[in-house]
Protein backbone atom coordinates (compact mmCIF):
# COMPACT_ATOMS: atom_id res chain seq x y z
CA UNK A 1 0.00 0.00 0.00
CA UNK A 2 2.82 2.42 0.89
CA UNK A 3 4.57 1.72 -2.41
CA UNK A 4 1.37 2.21 -4.39
CA UNK A 5 0.84 5.57 -2.67
CA UNK A 6 4.37 6.67 -3.61
CA UNK A 7 3.85 5.63 -7.24
CA UNK A 8 0.62 7.61 -7.35
CA UNK A 9 2.40 10.60 -5.80
CA UNK A 10 5.16 10.30 -8.42
CA UNK A 11 2.67 10.24 -11.29
CA UNK A 12 0.86 13.32 -10.00
CA UNK A 13 4.03 15.30 -9.14
CA UNK A 14 5.58 14.72 -12.58
CA UNK A 15 2.72 16.75 -14.04
CA UNK A 16 3.14 19.62 -11.59
CA UNK A 17 6.93 19.89 -11.34
CA UNK A 18 9.44 19.91 -14.19
CA UNK A 19 12.33 19.40 -11.78
CA UNK A 20 10.71 16.27 -10.36
CA UNK A 21 9.89 15.03 -13.88
CA UNK A 22 13.59 15.35 -14.74
CA UNK A 23 14.38 13.47 -11.53
CA UNK A 24 12.32 10.46 -12.72
CA UNK A 25 13.86 10.27 -16.21
CA UNK A 26 15.75 7.05 -16.82
CA UNK A 27 14.36 5.21 -13.78
CA UNK A 28 12.84 2.00 -15.14
CA UNK A 29 12.35 0.14 -11.87
CA UNK A 30 9.27 0.98 -9.80
CA UNK A 31 11.11 -0.14 -6.67
CA UNK A 32 13.97 2.27 -7.38
CA UNK A 33 11.56 5.11 -8.12
CA UNK A 34 9.77 4.51 -4.82
CA UNK A 35 12.99 4.39 -2.80
CA UNK A 36 14.51 7.48 -4.41
CA UNK A 37 11.28 9.45 -4.08
CA UNK A 38 10.97 8.48 -0.43
CA UNK A 39 14.52 9.68 0.29
CA UNK A 40 13.90 12.92 -1.59
CA UNK A 41 10.60 13.67 0.18
CA UNK A 42 12.24 13.22 3.59
CA UNK A 43 14.95 15.67 2.54
CA UNK A 44 12.37 18.22 1.37
CA UNK A 45 10.30 17.81 4.51
CA UNK A 46 13.39 18.34 6.70
CA UNK A 47 13.95 21.70 5.01
CA UNK A 48 10.21 22.52 5.16
CA UNK A 49 9.98 22.88 1.40
CA UNK A 50 7.41 20.11 0.86
CA UNK A 51 7.05 19.62 -2.93
CA UNK A 52 8.78 22.80 -4.09
CA UNK A 53 11.35 20.95 -6.25
CA UNK A 54 11.46 23.63 -8.93
CA UNK A 55 12.66 26.18 -6.37
CA UNK A 56 15.31 23.91 -4.81
CA UNK A 57 17.09 23.23 -8.10
CA UNK A 58 17.57 27.01 -8.62
CA UNK A 59 19.67 27.39 -5.46
CA UNK A 60 23.34 28.35 -5.64
CA UNK A 61 26.12 25.82 -5.01
CA UNK A 62 26.79 26.92 -1.44
CA UNK A 63 23.09 26.67 -0.56
CA UNK A 64 22.83 23.14 -1.94
CA UNK A 65 26.01 22.13 -0.09
CA UNK A 66 24.64 23.45 3.19
CA UNK A 67 21.23 21.82 2.70
CA UNK A 68 22.74 18.39 2.09
CA UNK A 69 25.28 18.76 4.90
CA UNK A 70 22.60 19.82 7.40
CA UNK A 71 20.44 16.86 6.39
CA UNK A 72 23.38 14.47 6.78
CA UNK A 73 23.98 15.87 10.26
CA UNK A 74 20.38 15.04 11.15
CA UNK A 75 20.92 11.45 9.98
CA UNK A 76 24.07 11.21 12.08
CA UNK A 77 22.13 12.53 15.10
CA UNK A 78 19.71 9.64 14.55
CA UNK A 79 22.68 7.22 14.70
CA UNK A 80 22.11 6.01 11.15
CA UNK A 81 25.04 4.08 9.72
CA UNK A 82 27.20 5.36 6.89
CA UNK A 83 25.72 2.91 4.40
CA UNK A 84 22.22 4.20 5.25
CA UNK A 85 23.34 7.82 4.89
CA UNK A 86 24.72 7.05 1.42
CA UNK A 87 21.44 5.38 0.47
CA UNK A 88 19.50 8.51 1.49
CA UNK A 89 21.83 10.65 -0.62
CA UNK A 90 21.05 8.70 -3.80
CA UNK A 91 17.57 10.16 -4.23
CA UNK A 92 18.66 13.66 -3.20
CA UNK A 93 21.67 13.76 -5.51
CA UNK A 94 19.64 12.51 -8.43
CA UNK A 95 17.36 15.55 -8.23
CA UNK A 96 20.35 17.89 -8.55
CA UNK A 97 22.15 15.81 -11.19
CA UNK A 98 19.10 15.57 -13.47
CA UNK A 99 18.54 19.33 -13.19
CA UNK A 100 22.15 20.34 -13.97
CA UNK A 101 22.86 21.71 -10.50
CA UNK A 102 26.41 22.17 -9.21
CA UNK A 103 27.50 21.19 -5.71
CA UNK A 104 30.55 19.64 -4.07
CA UNK A 105 29.45 16.02 -4.21
CA UNK A 106 32.83 14.41 -3.50
CA UNK A 107 33.54 16.63 -0.47
CA UNK A 108 30.13 15.89 1.04
CA UNK A 109 30.45 12.15 0.53
CA UNK A 110 33.92 12.19 2.08
CA UNK A 111 32.31 13.49 5.28
CA UNK A 112 30.41 10.20 5.73
CA UNK A 113 32.32 7.85 8.03
CA UNK A 114 32.99 4.20 7.25
CA UNK A 115 30.99 1.65 9.24
CA UNK A 116 32.86 -0.53 11.73
CA UNK A 117 29.81 -2.52 12.79
CA UNK A 118 29.27 -6.11 11.72
CA UNK A 119 26.81 -5.98 8.80
CA UNK A 120 23.44 -7.58 9.30
CA UNK A 121 21.70 -10.23 7.24
CA UNK A 122 24.74 -12.45 6.75
CA UNK A 123 23.33 -15.64 8.26
CA UNK A 124 21.24 -17.96 6.05
CA UNK A 125 18.06 -19.57 7.27
CA UNK A 126 18.48 -23.28 8.00
CA UNK A 127 16.46 -26.12 6.51
CA UNK A 128 15.14 -26.96 9.99
CA UNK A 129 13.92 -23.38 10.46
CA UNK A 130 12.09 -23.54 7.13
CA UNK A 131 10.49 -26.80 8.24
CA UNK A 132 9.24 -25.03 11.40
CA UNK A 133 7.76 -22.22 9.30
CA UNK A 134 5.87 -24.70 7.13
CA UNK A 135 4.54 -26.54 10.18
CA UNK A 136 3.31 -23.40 11.93
CA UNK A 137 1.09 -22.16 9.07
CA UNK A 138 -2.05 -23.59 7.53
CA UNK A 139 -2.06 -21.09 4.69
CA UNK A 140 -1.57 -22.81 1.33
CA UNK A 141 -0.30 -19.55 -0.14
CA UNK A 142 2.27 -19.09 2.64
CA UNK A 143 3.53 -22.65 2.15
CA UNK A 144 3.89 -22.09 -1.61
CA UNK A 145 5.64 -18.78 -0.99
CA UNK A 146 8.10 -20.31 1.49
CA UNK A 147 8.94 -23.07 -1.00
CA UNK A 148 9.34 -20.50 -3.79
CA UNK A 149 11.90 -18.53 -1.76
CA UNK A 150 13.72 -21.67 -0.57
CA UNK A 151 13.93 -23.11 -4.08
CA UNK A 152 14.89 -19.98 -6.03
CA UNK A 153 16.68 -17.59 -3.68
CA UNK A 154 15.02 -14.82 -5.68
CA UNK A 155 15.16 -11.18 -4.62
CA UNK A 156 11.82 -9.69 -3.46
CA UNK A 157 11.75 -7.41 -6.52
CA UNK A 158 11.71 -10.52 -8.70
CA UNK A 159 8.02 -10.94 -7.88
CA UNK A 160 6.93 -7.52 -9.09
CA UNK A 161 9.40 -6.19 -11.68
CA UNK A 162 7.50 -7.15 -13.75
CA UNK A 163 4.73 -8.98 -11.90
CA UNK A 164 5.27 -12.74 -12.01
CA UNK A 165 2.38 -14.23 -13.99
CA UNK A 166 1.35 -17.70 -15.06
CA UNK A 167 2.83 -17.06 -18.51
CA UNK A 168 6.25 -16.90 -16.87
CA UNK A 169 5.98 -20.56 -15.79
CA UNK A 170 7.43 -23.41 -17.85
CA UNK A 171 7.17 -27.10 -16.99
CA UNK A 172 10.44 -29.04 -16.74
CA UNK A 173 11.02 -32.73 -16.02
CA UNK A 174 13.55 -34.31 -13.70
CA UNK A 175 13.46 -38.10 -13.31
CA UNK A 176 9.81 -38.08 -14.47
CA UNK A 177 8.95 -35.52 -11.78
CA UNK A 178 7.53 -32.13 -12.70
CA UNK A 179 9.47 -28.99 -11.89
CA UNK A 180 8.64 -25.39 -12.77
CA UNK A 181 10.98 -22.96 -14.46
CA UNK A 182 10.14 -19.29 -13.80
CA UNK A 183 11.41 -16.33 -15.84
CA UNK A 184 12.36 -13.49 -13.49
CA UNK A 185 12.62 -9.90 -14.79
CA UNK A 186 11.05 -11.01 -18.06
CA UNK A 187 11.52 -8.56 -20.92
CA UNK A 188 14.63 -7.08 -19.29
CA UNK A 189 18.31 -7.59 -20.06
CA UNK A 190 18.55 -8.70 -16.43
CA UNK A 191 16.06 -11.51 -17.05
CA UNK A 192 17.07 -14.99 -15.89
CA UNK A 193 15.57 -18.40 -15.07
CA UNK A 194 14.94 -19.85 -11.63
CA UNK A 195 13.54 -23.28 -10.90
CA UNK A 196 11.33 -25.02 -8.35
CA UNK A 197 12.23 -28.37 -6.88
CA UNK A 198 9.62 -31.16 -7.31
CA UNK A 199 8.60 -30.49 -3.68
CA UNK A 200 8.14 -26.76 -4.32
CA UNK A 201 6.32 -27.46 -7.60
CA UNK A 202 3.80 -29.68 -5.79
CA UNK A 203 3.21 -26.93 -3.23
CA UNK A 204 2.74 -24.38 -6.01
CA UNK A 205 0.21 -26.62 -7.80
CA UNK A 206 -1.78 -26.95 -4.57
CA UNK A 207 -1.87 -23.16 -4.36
CA UNK A 208 -3.18 -22.90 -7.93
CA UNK A 209 -5.80 -25.58 -7.26
CA UNK A 210 -6.90 -23.77 -4.10
CA UNK A 211 -7.52 -20.60 -6.10
CA UNK A 212 -9.48 -22.47 -8.77
CA UNK A 213 -11.59 -24.22 -6.11
CA UNK A 214 -12.42 -20.82 -4.64
CA UNK A 215 -13.77 -19.52 -7.93
CA UNK A 216 -10.78 -17.82 -9.52
CA UNK A 217 -10.37 -18.20 -13.26
CA UNK A 218 -6.65 -18.54 -13.79
CA UNK A 219 -5.29 -17.39 -17.15
CA UNK A 220 -1.81 -16.78 -18.53
CA UNK A 221 -2.05 -13.20 -17.22
CA UNK A 222 -2.97 -14.21 -13.67
CA UNK A 223 -0.30 -13.36 -11.07
CA UNK A 224 1.47 -16.35 -9.52
CA UNK A 225 1.03 -14.88 -6.04
CA UNK A 226 -2.10 -12.91 -5.21
CA UNK A 227 -3.80 -11.38 -2.19
CA UNK A 228 -6.51 -13.56 -0.68
CA UNK A 229 -10.00 -12.05 -0.73
CA UNK A 230 -12.87 -14.45 -0.28
CA UNK A 231 -15.39 -11.95 -1.61
CA UNK A 232 -13.41 -11.11 -4.73
CA UNK A 233 -12.29 -13.64 -7.34
CA UNK A 234 -10.16 -11.03 -9.12
CA UNK A 235 -7.27 -11.01 -6.70
CA UNK A 236 -4.47 -8.46 -7.06
CA UNK A 237 -0.82 -9.43 -7.14
CA UNK A 238 1.25 -9.77 -3.99
CA UNK A 239 3.53 -6.75 -3.52
CA UNK A 240 6.99 -6.63 -1.91
CA UNK A 241 5.33 -5.06 1.09
CA UNK A 242 2.73 -7.85 1.35
CA UNK A 243 5.48 -10.45 1.08
CA UNK A 244 7.45 -8.89 3.93
CA UNK A 245 4.37 -8.80 6.19
CA UNK A 246 3.74 -12.49 5.44
CA UNK A 247 7.33 -13.32 6.31
CA UNK A 248 7.28 -11.21 9.51
CA UNK A 249 4.23 -13.19 10.67
CA UNK A 250 5.90 -16.51 9.82
CA UNK A 251 9.06 -15.51 11.67
CA UNK A 252 7.03 -14.61 14.73
CA UNK A 253 4.72 -17.64 14.70
CA UNK A 254 7.54 -20.13 14.06
CA UNK A 255 9.71 -18.66 16.81
CA UNK A 256 12.63 -18.15 14.44
CA UNK A 257 15.59 -16.87 16.48
CA UNK A 258 17.28 -13.77 15.08
CA UNK A 259 20.00 -11.84 16.87
CA UNK A 260 20.31 -8.06 16.64
CA UNK A 261 23.67 -6.97 15.29
CA UNK A 262 22.88 -3.24 15.24
CA UNK A 263 20.08 -0.88 16.20
CA UNK A 264 18.04 -1.78 13.10
CA UNK A 265 19.54 -5.00 11.69
CA UNK A 266 19.43 -8.69 12.52
CA UNK A 267 21.84 -11.49 11.63
CA UNK A 268 19.09 -13.06 9.48
CA UNK A 269 17.39 -10.74 6.99
CA UNK A 270 13.63 -11.14 6.62
CA UNK A 271 13.73 -12.11 2.93
CA UNK A 272 17.40 -12.42 2.04
CA UNK A 273 18.06 -15.23 4.55
CA UNK A 274 16.51 -17.54 1.94
CA UNK A 275 18.80 -16.13 -0.73
CA UNK A 276 21.82 -16.70 1.53
CA UNK A 277 20.81 -20.34 2.00
CA UNK A 278 20.28 -20.85 -1.73
CA UNK A 279 23.67 -19.33 -2.56
CA UNK A 280 25.46 -21.37 0.11
CA UNK A 281 23.97 -24.65 -1.12
CA UNK A 282 24.86 -23.96 -4.75
CA UNK A 283 28.43 -22.97 -3.90
CA UNK A 284 29.03 -25.94 -1.56
CA UNK A 285 27.67 -28.39 -4.13
CA UNK A 286 30.96 -28.76 -5.97
CA UNK A 287 29.43 -30.49 -8.97
CA UNK A 288 27.39 -27.36 -9.83
CA UNK A 289 29.12 -25.22 -12.46
CA UNK A 290 30.22 -22.10 -10.58
CA UNK A 291 29.50 -19.73 -13.47
CA UNK A 292 25.96 -21.05 -13.91
CA UNK A 293 25.48 -20.88 -10.13
CA UNK A 294 26.11 -17.14 -10.47
CA UNK A 295 23.51 -16.99 -13.26
CA UNK A 296 20.96 -18.73 -11.00
CA UNK A 297 21.65 -16.00 -8.43
CA UNK A 298 21.31 -13.22 -11.07
CA UNK A 299 24.86 -12.16 -10.25
CA UNK A 300 27.15 -10.52 -12.78
CA UNK A 301 30.58 -12.09 -12.72
CA UNK A 302 33.19 -10.36 -14.86
CA UNK A 303 32.98 -11.02 -18.59
CA UNK A 304 31.03 -14.22 -17.92
CA UNK A 305 28.12 -12.00 -16.93
CA UNK A 306 28.02 -10.77 -20.52
CA UNK A 307 29.47 -13.50 -22.71
CA UNK A 308 28.23 -16.61 -20.89
CA UNK A 309 24.62 -17.10 -21.95
CA UNK A 310 23.55 -20.63 -20.98
CA UNK A 311 20.17 -21.90 -22.13
CA UNK A 312 17.29 -22.57 -19.77
CA UNK A 313 17.95 -26.32 -20.09
CA UNK A 314 21.64 -25.89 -19.27
CA UNK A 315 20.79 -23.88 -16.17
CA UNK A 316 18.23 -26.49 -15.14
CA UNK A 317 20.81 -29.27 -15.53
CA UNK A 318 23.03 -27.53 -12.96
CA UNK A 319 20.08 -26.70 -10.67
CA UNK A 320 19.08 -30.37 -10.58
CA UNK A 321 22.39 -31.22 -8.89
CA UNK A 322 21.37 -29.09 -5.89
CA UNK A 323 17.80 -30.43 -5.56
CA UNK A 324 18.62 -32.88 -2.71
CA UNK A 325 20.01 -30.09 -0.50
CA UNK A 326 17.39 -27.52 -1.53
CA UNK A 327 14.52 -29.88 -0.67
CA UNK A 328 13.04 -28.94 2.71
CA UNK A 329 11.02 -31.97 3.83
CA UNK A 330 13.27 -34.48 5.56
CA UNK A 331 11.40 -37.52 4.21
CA UNK A 332 11.59 -36.25 0.65
CA UNK A 333 15.27 -35.46 1.08
CA UNK A 334 15.93 -39.05 2.14
CA UNK A 335 13.81 -40.37 -0.73
CA UNK A 336 15.79 -38.30 -3.22
CA UNK A 337 19.07 -39.45 -1.70
CA UNK A 338 17.93 -43.08 -1.98
CA UNK A 339 16.93 -42.49 -5.60
CA UNK A 340 20.36 -41.03 -6.29
CA UNK A 341 22.04 -44.02 -4.64
CA UNK A 342 19.81 -46.38 -6.66
CA UNK A 343 20.69 -44.51 -9.85
CA UNK A 344 24.38 -44.74 -9.00
CA UNK A 345 23.93 -48.45 -8.25
CA UNK A 346 22.15 -48.99 -11.57
CA UNK A 347 24.90 -47.10 -13.40
CA UNK A 348 27.53 -49.22 -11.64
CA UNK A 349 25.67 -52.41 -12.61
CA UNK A 350 25.48 -51.21 -16.19
CA UNK A 351 29.20 -50.46 -16.22
CA UNK A 352 29.96 -53.87 -14.70
CA UNK A 353 27.76 -55.52 -17.32
CA UNK A 354 29.51 -53.55 -20.03
CA UNK A 355 32.87 -54.56 -18.59
CA UNK A 356 31.79 -58.23 -18.49
CA UNK A 357 30.63 -58.04 -22.08
CA UNK A 358 33.95 -56.45 -22.96
CA UNK A 359 35.83 -59.18 -21.12
CA UNK A 360 33.80 -61.88 -22.89
CA UNK A 361 34.47 -60.22 -26.20
CA UNK A 362 38.19 -60.06 -25.41
CA UNK A 363 38.17 -63.77 -24.49
CA UNK A 364 36.51 -64.61 -27.81
CA UNK A 365 38.98 -62.45 -29.70
CA UNK A 366 41.90 -63.96 -27.76
CA UNK A 367 40.69 -67.49 -28.49
CA UNK A 368 40.24 -66.63 -32.16
CA UNK A 369 43.73 -65.13 -32.30
CA UNK A 370 45.24 -68.20 -30.63
CA UNK A 371 43.40 -70.45 -33.08
CA UNK A 372 44.64 -68.32 -35.95
CA UNK A 373 48.23 -68.48 -34.67
CA UNK A 374 47.89 -72.25 -34.25
CA UNK A 375 46.68 -72.62 -37.81
CA UNK A 376 49.54 -70.43 -39.07
CA UNK A 377 52.06 -72.61 -37.23
CA UNK A 378 50.51 -75.76 -38.64
CA UNK A 379 50.57 -74.32 -42.16
CA UNK A 380 54.22 -73.29 -41.82
CA UNK A 381 55.15 -76.71 -40.45
CA UNK A 382 53.37 -78.38 -43.33
CA UNK A 383 55.16 -76.15 -45.86
CA UNK A 384 58.56 -76.89 -44.30
CA UNK A 385 57.80 -80.63 -44.39
CA UNK A 386 56.74 -80.48 -48.04
CA UNK A 387 59.88 -78.49 -48.89
CA UNK A 388 62.13 -81.01 -47.09
CA UNK A 389 60.44 -83.92 -48.87
CA UNK A 390 60.97 -82.32 -52.25
CA UNK A 391 64.61 -81.64 -51.43
CA UNK A 392 65.28 -85.26 -50.44
CA UNK A 393 63.63 -86.58 -53.57
CA UNK A 394 66.14 -84.65 -55.67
Amino acid sequence: MIRQNILQYAAETKVKSRAYKNFTRGINSKATLCDYTDYLRKFMKFHKMDENYDAVVKFETIEIDNMISDYLDSLIDRNLKGITQRAHLMGIERLFIMNDCIWHKERIRKSITQDDEIPGGNIPITTEEIQNMLQCTKSIRSKAFIHYLASTGSRPAGMTDPILRMKHLEEMLHQKKKCYGIKIYDGSKSGYWVFLTPEATTSMDRWFQYRKTNGEEITSESPIFVTIKKTNTKNVHLTDENARFIMYDLIKSSGLHREKVSSTRYDKAVMYMFRKRFNTILKLENSVNSNIAEKLMAHKKGLDGTYLQPTREECFTEFVKAIPELTVDQTQRKTIQLEILQDEKDILKLKLAENKNLEDQLKIERAARMQFEKEIKQTLAKLREEKLTNWNSK
